[in-house]
Protein backbone atom coordinates (compact mmCIF):
# COMPACT_ATOMS: atom_id res chain seq x y z
CA UNK A 1 0.00 0.00 0.00
CA UNK A 2 1.19 3.30 -0.77
CA UNK A 3 1.87 5.76 1.75
CA UNK A 4 -1.39 8.11 2.36
CA UNK A 5 -2.44 10.71 -0.77
CA UNK A 6 -5.74 11.90 -0.41
CA UNK A 7 -5.88 12.77 -3.99
CA UNK A 8 -8.47 11.64 -6.07
CA UNK A 9 -9.02 10.86 -10.32
CA UNK A 10 -12.77 10.67 -11.59
CA UNK A 11 -12.87 8.53 -14.96
CA UNK A 12 -15.34 9.89 -17.72
CA UNK A 13 -15.32 13.52 -16.21
CA UNK A 14 -16.64 14.69 -19.73
CA UNK A 15 -20.48 14.67 -18.44
CA UNK A 16 -22.25 16.69 -16.33
CA UNK A 17 -22.51 14.28 -13.50
CA UNK A 18 -18.58 14.18 -13.54
CA UNK A 19 -18.62 17.86 -13.51
CA UNK A 20 -20.94 18.44 -10.86
CA UNK A 21 -18.87 16.26 -8.54
CA UNK A 22 -15.52 17.63 -9.46
CA UNK A 23 -16.91 21.17 -8.47
CA UNK A 24 -18.78 20.04 -5.41
CA UNK A 25 -15.45 18.32 -3.89
CA UNK A 26 -13.57 20.85 -4.70
CA UNK A 27 -15.93 23.01 -2.54
CA UNK A 28 -15.65 20.52 0.33
CA UNK A 29 -12.86 22.25 2.15
CA UNK A 30 -14.29 26.40 1.83
CA UNK A 31 -17.60 24.39 3.12
CA UNK A 32 -16.10 22.22 5.74
CA UNK A 33 -12.68 24.00 6.97
CA UNK A 34 -11.30 20.76 8.58
CA UNK A 35 -10.97 19.38 5.50
CA UNK A 36 -7.68 19.18 3.80
CA UNK A 37 -7.21 20.54 -0.54
CA UNK A 38 -6.77 17.72 -2.58
CA UNK A 39 -5.70 17.60 -6.36
CA UNK A 40 -8.65 16.98 -8.71
CA UNK A 41 -7.73 14.48 -11.90
CA UNK A 42 -10.15 14.74 -13.98
CA UNK A 43 -9.81 11.94 -16.81
CA UNK A 44 -11.28 12.60 -20.50
CA UNK A 45 -11.49 11.82 -23.36
CA UNK A 46 -8.63 12.13 -25.19
CA UNK A 47 -11.09 12.15 -28.75
CA UNK A 48 -12.98 15.09 -26.71
CA UNK A 49 -12.29 18.08 -28.65
CA UNK A 50 -15.36 19.97 -26.88
CA UNK A 51 -13.53 19.88 -23.57
CA UNK A 52 -9.96 21.59 -22.38
CA UNK A 53 -8.24 22.39 -18.86
CA UNK A 54 -9.43 26.44 -19.51
CA UNK A 55 -13.00 25.19 -19.87
CA UNK A 56 -12.89 23.15 -16.92
CA UNK A 57 -11.60 26.13 -15.25
CA UNK A 58 -14.32 28.25 -16.15
CA UNK A 59 -16.57 25.42 -14.47
CA UNK A 60 -15.12 26.42 -11.30
CA UNK A 61 -13.88 23.10 -10.95
CA UNK A 62 -9.96 23.39 -11.35
CA UNK A 63 -9.30 20.20 -11.55
CA UNK A 64 -6.18 18.57 -13.68
CA UNK A 65 -7.11 17.54 -17.01
CA UNK A 66 -6.39 14.41 -17.91
CA UNK A 67 -6.92 13.30 -21.84
CA UNK A 68 -6.76 9.20 -21.48
CA UNK A 69 -8.11 6.83 -23.85
CA UNK A 70 -8.68 3.66 -21.51
CA UNK A 71 -9.50 1.52 -24.57
CA UNK A 72 -6.67 1.78 -26.86
CA UNK A 73 -3.75 3.20 -24.20
CA UNK A 74 -4.79 2.21 -20.69
CA UNK A 75 -0.79 2.56 -19.91
CA UNK A 76 -0.88 5.61 -20.12
CA UNK A 77 -3.26 5.99 -17.05
CA UNK A 78 -0.99 4.22 -14.78
CA UNK A 79 0.96 7.78 -13.98
CA UNK A 80 -1.72 9.89 -13.01
CA UNK A 81 -3.27 6.90 -11.03
CA UNK A 82 -0.01 6.54 -9.13
CA UNK A 83 -0.26 9.88 -7.63
CA UNK A 84 -3.63 9.20 -6.36
CA UNK A 85 -5.26 7.25 -3.62
CA UNK A 86 -9.28 6.60 -5.09
CA UNK A 87 -10.17 6.68 -8.29
CA UNK A 88 -14.00 7.31 -9.00
CA UNK A 89 -14.64 4.99 -11.89
CA UNK A 90 -17.75 6.95 -13.12
CA UNK A 91 -18.87 5.42 -16.51
CA UNK A 92 -21.76 7.85 -17.54
CA UNK A 93 -22.95 6.92 -21.04
CA UNK A 94 -24.72 10.66 -21.07
CA UNK A 95 -21.55 12.29 -21.70
CA UNK A 96 -21.96 11.62 -25.15
CA UNK A 97 -17.93 10.36 -25.24
CA UNK A 98 -19.04 6.07 -24.52
CA UNK A 99 -20.68 3.90 -26.77
CA UNK A 100 -22.40 1.18 -25.50
CA UNK A 101 -19.85 -1.28 -27.25
CA UNK A 102 -16.91 0.44 -25.54
CA UNK A 103 -18.26 0.00 -22.29
CA UNK A 104 -16.38 -2.84 -20.59
CA UNK A 105 -13.20 -2.29 -22.27
CA UNK A 106 -13.26 1.68 -21.18
CA UNK A 107 -13.76 0.39 -17.42
CA UNK A 108 -11.28 -3.07 -17.82
CA UNK A 109 -8.61 0.25 -18.81
CA UNK A 110 -9.31 1.95 -15.73
CA UNK A 111 -9.47 -1.39 -13.89
CA UNK A 112 -6.09 -2.38 -14.39
CA UNK A 113 -4.34 0.62 -14.36
CA UNK A 114 -5.76 0.99 -10.98
CA UNK A 115 -4.00 -2.41 -10.24
CA UNK A 116 -0.84 -1.39 -11.10
CA UNK A 117 -0.82 1.65 -9.91
CA UNK A 118 -2.01 0.22 -6.57
CA UNK A 119 -4.71 2.94 -5.90
CA UNK A 120 -6.21 2.05 -2.81
CA UNK A 121 -9.80 2.48 -3.17
CA UNK A 122 -12.11 2.36 -5.93
CA UNK A 123 -15.80 3.97 -5.85
CA UNK A 124 -18.10 2.59 -8.52
CA UNK A 125 -21.39 4.49 -9.09
CA UNK A 126 -24.17 2.19 -10.49
CA UNK A 127 -27.84 3.06 -11.80
CA UNK A 128 -28.72 -0.84 -11.70
CA UNK A 129 -29.80 -2.58 -8.24
CA UNK A 130 -29.23 -6.41 -8.21
CA UNK A 131 -32.34 -8.19 -9.48
CA UNK A 132 -33.68 -10.55 -7.35
CA UNK A 133 -34.81 -13.34 -9.80
CA UNK A 134 -32.51 -14.51 -13.16
CA UNK A 135 -35.98 -14.11 -15.40
CA UNK A 136 -33.48 -14.55 -18.26
CA UNK A 137 -30.67 -16.77 -18.97
CA UNK A 138 -26.76 -16.36 -18.22
CA UNK A 139 -24.98 -14.36 -21.09
CA UNK A 140 -22.60 -17.36 -20.82
CA UNK A 141 -22.58 -21.30 -20.04
CA UNK A 142 -23.42 -21.38 -16.29
CA UNK A 143 -19.50 -23.01 -15.57
CA UNK A 144 -19.13 -21.30 -12.34
CA UNK A 145 -15.84 -21.38 -12.48
CA UNK A 146 -15.32 -19.43 -15.59
CA UNK A 147 -18.65 -17.50 -16.05
CA UNK A 148 -17.33 -14.37 -14.74
CA UNK A 149 -14.32 -14.48 -17.10
CA UNK A 150 -16.29 -15.44 -20.01
CA UNK A 151 -18.43 -12.91 -19.69
CA UNK A 152 -16.05 -9.66 -18.94
CA UNK A 153 -14.06 -10.95 -22.31
CA UNK A 154 -16.77 -11.60 -24.53
CA UNK A 155 -17.82 -8.09 -25.53
CA UNK A 156 -21.05 -8.81 -26.82
CA UNK A 157 -22.45 -5.65 -28.37
CA UNK A 158 -26.27 -6.91 -27.78
CA UNK A 159 -25.26 -6.92 -24.04
CA UNK A 160 -27.57 -4.23 -22.36
CA UNK A 161 -26.33 -1.47 -20.17
CA UNK A 162 -27.65 -3.52 -17.34
CA UNK A 163 -25.35 -6.33 -18.37
CA UNK A 164 -22.42 -4.49 -18.75
CA UNK A 165 -22.28 -2.11 -14.97
CA UNK A 166 -22.97 -6.01 -13.76
CA UNK A 167 -20.15 -7.42 -15.72
CA UNK A 168 -17.84 -4.26 -14.63
CA UNK A 169 -18.73 -4.71 -11.22
CA UNK A 170 -17.82 -8.80 -11.31
CA UNK A 171 -14.68 -7.83 -12.72
CA UNK A 172 -13.72 -5.37 -10.03
CA UNK A 173 -14.67 -7.89 -7.51
CA UNK A 174 -12.20 -10.48 -9.17
CA UNK A 175 -8.94 -7.51 -8.98
CA UNK A 176 -9.40 -6.25 -6.25
CA UNK A 177 -10.24 -7.48 -2.18
CA UNK A 178 -13.57 -6.13 -1.26
CA UNK A 179 -12.08 -3.99 1.57
CA UNK A 180 -10.82 -1.91 -1.32
CA UNK A 181 -13.96 -0.87 -2.96
CA UNK A 182 -17.61 0.80 -2.31
CA UNK A 183 -20.71 0.17 -4.67
CA UNK A 184 -22.95 3.31 -4.71
CA UNK A 185 -26.18 2.55 -6.23
CA UNK A 186 -28.90 5.29 -7.21
CA UNK A 187 -31.73 5.07 -9.04
CA UNK A 188 -31.69 5.19 -12.78
CA UNK A 189 -34.52 7.67 -12.41
CA UNK A 190 -33.08 10.94 -11.41
CA UNK A 191 -35.06 14.12 -10.77
CA UNK A 192 -33.29 15.90 -13.43
CA UNK A 193 -34.19 13.72 -16.14
CA UNK A 194 -37.82 15.12 -16.47
CA UNK A 195 -35.71 18.60 -17.65
CA UNK A 196 -35.82 16.79 -20.44
CA UNK A 197 -39.54 16.81 -21.12
CA UNK A 198 -39.61 20.46 -20.13
CA UNK A 199 -41.19 21.74 -23.23
CA UNK A 200 -43.88 18.45 -23.07
CA UNK A 201 -44.45 19.34 -19.89
CA UNK A 202 -45.36 23.23 -20.47
CA UNK A 203 -46.92 22.04 -23.85
CA UNK A 204 -49.47 19.74 -23.07
CA UNK A 205 -49.38 20.22 -18.58
CA UNK A 206 -48.48 16.50 -18.64
CA UNK A 207 -45.60 13.90 -17.96
CA UNK A 208 -44.39 11.67 -20.13
CA UNK A 209 -44.02 8.28 -18.73
CA UNK A 210 -43.58 4.64 -19.45
CA UNK A 211 -47.31 3.19 -20.27
CA UNK A 212 -47.96 1.12 -17.03
CA UNK A 213 -49.56 3.04 -14.75
CA UNK A 214 -48.57 0.40 -11.82
CA UNK A 215 -45.14 0.68 -11.94
CA UNK A 216 -43.19 2.14 -8.76
CA UNK A 217 -40.46 3.94 -8.81
CA UNK A 218 -37.50 5.00 -7.03
CA UNK A 219 -36.43 8.61 -7.50
CA UNK A 220 -33.52 10.70 -6.05
CA UNK A 221 -32.19 14.16 -6.93
CA UNK A 222 -28.76 14.17 -8.38
CA UNK A 223 -27.59 16.58 -6.23
CA UNK A 224 -27.88 13.60 -3.56
CA UNK A 225 -25.55 11.16 -5.46
CA UNK A 226 -23.33 13.97 -5.99
CA UNK A 227 -22.75 14.29 -2.03
CA UNK A 228 -22.99 10.97 -1.46
CA UNK A 229 -19.92 10.59 -3.28
CA UNK A 230 -17.67 13.47 -1.97
CA UNK A 231 -18.27 12.52 1.52
CA UNK A 232 -16.97 8.49 1.16
CA UNK A 233 -14.15 10.69 -1.30
CA UNK A 234 -12.94 12.32 1.52
CA UNK A 235 -13.40 9.40 4.07
CA UNK A 236 -10.31 6.77 4.78
CA UNK A 237 -10.77 4.29 3.10
CA UNK A 238 -11.50 1.78 6.29
CA UNK A 239 -15.03 3.92 6.38
CA UNK A 240 -16.56 2.55 3.38
CA UNK A 241 -14.45 0.38 1.45
CA UNK A 242 -16.38 -2.89 1.38
CA UNK A 243 -19.50 -1.69 1.65
CA UNK A 244 -22.42 -0.98 -0.49
CA UNK A 245 -24.86 1.51 -0.79
CA UNK A 246 -28.33 2.15 -2.01
CA UNK A 247 -29.33 6.25 -2.59
CA UNK A 248 -32.72 6.99 -3.22
CA UNK A 249 -35.15 9.76 -2.27
CA UNK A 250 -37.67 9.96 0.56
CA UNK A 251 -40.50 8.12 -1.13
CA UNK A 252 -41.21 5.52 -3.44
CA UNK A 253 -43.64 7.17 -6.28
CA UNK A 254 -46.23 5.97 -8.35
CA UNK A 255 -46.63 7.57 -11.65
CA UNK A 256 -49.63 9.17 -10.49
CA UNK A 257 -47.80 10.51 -7.36
CA UNK A 258 -44.88 11.85 -9.35
CA UNK A 259 -47.77 14.15 -11.08
CA UNK A 260 -49.11 15.09 -7.88
CA UNK A 261 -44.96 16.12 -6.65
CA UNK A 262 -45.53 17.97 -10.02
CA UNK A 263 -48.51 19.38 -9.94
CA UNK A 264 -47.34 21.21 -5.95
CA UNK A 265 -44.50 22.46 -6.88
CA UNK A 266 -45.31 23.71 -10.15
CA UNK A 267 -48.22 25.51 -9.00
CA UNK A 268 -50.70 23.80 -11.76
CA UNK A 269 -52.75 20.67 -12.78
CA UNK A 270 -49.85 17.89 -13.73
CA UNK A 271 -50.91 14.73 -15.20
CA UNK A 272 -49.14 11.29 -16.71
CA UNK A 273 -48.93 11.30 -20.23
CA UNK A 274 -48.80 7.07 -20.61
CA UNK A 275 -46.55 6.60 -23.93
CA UNK A 276 -44.98 3.75 -26.21
CA UNK A 277 -41.08 3.60 -26.14
CA UNK A 278 -41.66 4.82 -29.70
CA UNK A 279 -42.94 8.12 -28.91
CA UNK A 280 -40.52 8.36 -25.98
CA UNK A 281 -37.84 8.03 -27.48
CA UNK A 282 -39.02 10.81 -30.14
CA UNK A 283 -39.51 13.00 -27.47
CA UNK A 284 -36.19 12.58 -26.04
CA UNK A 285 -34.44 12.21 -29.75
CA UNK A 286 -35.78 16.14 -29.74
CA UNK A 287 -33.25 17.14 -27.65
CA UNK A 288 -30.72 14.43 -27.07
CA UNK A 289 -28.62 14.19 -30.23
CA UNK A 290 -27.29 10.63 -29.34
CA UNK A 291 -29.55 7.52 -29.98
CA UNK A 292 -27.11 5.42 -27.63
CA UNK A 293 -27.78 8.11 -24.75
CA UNK A 294 -31.46 8.21 -25.82
CA UNK A 295 -31.34 4.59 -25.34
CA UNK A 296 -29.95 4.27 -21.82
CA UNK A 297 -32.31 6.86 -20.71
CA UNK A 298 -35.22 4.31 -22.20
CA UNK A 299 -33.40 1.77 -20.38
CA UNK A 300 -32.82 2.98 -17.16
CA UNK A 301 -36.69 4.40 -16.31
CA UNK A 302 -38.09 0.78 -17.80
CA UNK A 303 -35.68 -1.35 -16.09
CA UNK A 304 -36.69 0.73 -12.56
CA UNK A 305 -39.84 -0.05 -12.86
CA UNK A 306 -40.94 -3.20 -10.14
CA UNK A 307 -42.94 -5.12 -12.79
CA UNK A 308 -40.26 -4.77 -16.06
CA UNK A 309 -37.57 -6.50 -17.38
CA UNK A 310 -35.86 -6.79 -20.43
CA UNK A 311 -38.57 -5.67 -22.71
CA UNK A 312 -41.70 -7.08 -21.14
CA UNK A 313 -43.61 -6.96 -18.12
CA UNK A 314 -43.63 -9.93 -15.40
CA UNK A 315 -46.12 -10.83 -12.69
CA UNK A 316 -43.19 -11.09 -10.31
CA UNK A 317 -40.93 -8.33 -9.25
CA UNK A 318 -37.95 -8.01 -10.93
CA UNK A 319 -35.99 -6.33 -8.36
CA UNK A 320 -36.97 -4.93 -4.78
CA UNK A 321 -37.84 -1.40 -4.72
CA UNK A 322 -37.58 0.29 -1.65
CA UNK A 323 -36.31 3.76 0.17
CA UNK A 324 -32.62 3.45 2.35
CA UNK A 325 -31.10 5.36 5.11
CA UNK A 326 -27.93 4.97 3.47
CA UNK A 327 -27.85 8.42 2.36
CA UNK A 328 -28.06 9.91 5.51
CA UNK A 329 -25.91 7.43 7.15
CA UNK A 330 -23.14 8.84 4.80
CA UNK A 331 -23.88 12.44 4.25
CA UNK A 332 -26.07 12.58 8.28
CA UNK A 333 -29.08 14.76 6.20
CA UNK A 334 -31.70 13.53 4.01
CA UNK A 335 -32.38 13.70 0.19
CA UNK A 336 -34.46 16.42 -1.84
CA UNK A 337 -37.62 15.55 -2.80
CA UNK A 338 -39.68 15.76 -6.24
CA UNK A 339 -41.98 18.51 -5.15
CA UNK A 340 -38.65 20.38 -3.77
CA UNK A 341 -37.16 19.46 -7.24
CA UNK A 342 -40.08 21.40 -9.22
CA UNK A 343 -40.34 24.27 -6.49
CA UNK A 344 -36.54 25.21 -7.39
CA UNK A 345 -36.86 24.66 -11.23
CA UNK A 346 -40.57 26.10 -11.48
CA UNK A 347 -39.29 28.47 -14.50
CA UNK A 348 -37.78 26.04 -16.40
CA UNK A 349 -41.25 24.17 -16.53
CA UNK A 350 -43.26 27.51 -17.21
CA UNK A 351 -43.99 28.69 -20.43
CA UNK A 352 -42.05 32.22 -20.99
CA UNK A 353 -44.05 33.12 -24.01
Amino acid sequence: MKSRIDNVFISGADGELGSQIMKSLLEMPSLHRHLPNITVYAGVSVHNENISSSQLEERDTMAMVVNVDPINNPEAIVHSLSNVSKLLLLIDPLSGKLTQNDTLSFARGYINAAKEANVEHIIFPTPFTKLDTPFTPPLTPTDEKDETESSINNNNNNNSYRDQFELVESMLKETFPSSQITILRYPGVLNQHLLLFSRHIIEHSKIPLIDNPSMIFECCDISDVVRAICNILYCPVQRHGGKIYKITGPNLLTTDEIAVKASLGLGRTITPDFLPNNQLYEILSEVIPGKEEVAYLLELWGLQGKNYINGSYNSGGARRVQVTRDLEMITGGPGKSLRDFFVNNRATFCDKI
